[in-house]
């Protein structure tokens, strides 16, 4: 978890773009927690209410709310290293969290099936327009890496993406294809 979160703050300090937009959902009793460290940090933020109903079981017995959503508005590196030291631990427990180069993130709330039942969620819906140019990344499962999703030229093709790398990256595999030295070989492996 350290080494892909110390990663994932190298690659945004490399790209020095701001403002950036870490959109984040925190368990319900943890709001006021989140309100008053963003406060005090001076960091710009919205919180939003998702419709989707989330359950937990305590002592006392079953409880529901609706998810709390964070979207911090981060304009320097101190900020962003701040923000993320301190909520990274949430795509590690499978929370939603993603940071954008621009404010293009909603929810819709759906009705999906978990666990053979119908349940509403709360689904993020990126708005990507082929005439601007757009950059999010999301957090793998378990906060195990991210994922990169643009249209902008400067990651496209892959040498170009290399890059705008931070300086020292070991790239070993890209896509299905492992990369030896300067060779790329095809991996046909399943």
């Amino acid at each position: 978890m350290d080494e892909n979160k110390n990663f994932l703050l190298e690659f945004l300090f490399h790209q020095n773009r701001y403002p950036l937009f870490i959109t984040f959902i925190v368990y319900e009793e943890q709001t006021e927690e989140y309100i008053t460290f963003l406060k005090q940090n001076n960091i710009d933020f919205r919180l939003n209410i998702l419709e989707e109903k989330r359950t937990y079981y305590d002592f006392s017995g079953k409880h529901q709310y609706h998810p709390p959503c964070f979207t911090a508005k981060i304009y320097d590196p101190d900020s962003l290293a701040q923000l993320i030291n301190e909520t990274y631990w949430l795509p590690t427990q499978n929370e939603f969290y993603s940071i954008s180069f621009s404010d293009n993130l909603r929810f819709k709330a759906e009705e999906v099936i978990e666990w053979l039942r119908k349940r509403k969620r709360s689904i993020p819906i990126f708005k990507i327009e082929a005439e601007t140019e757009t950059s999010f990344i999301t957090v793998f499962h378990d906060g195990a890496g991210f994922y990169l999703f643009s249209n902008e030229e400067k990651y496209f093709p892959h040498d170009q993406f290399i890059a705008n790398l931070p300086k020292g990256t070991v790239i070993t595999q890209i896509n299905d294809t492992l990369v030896e030295g300067d060779d790329m070989k095809k991996n046909n492996a399943y």
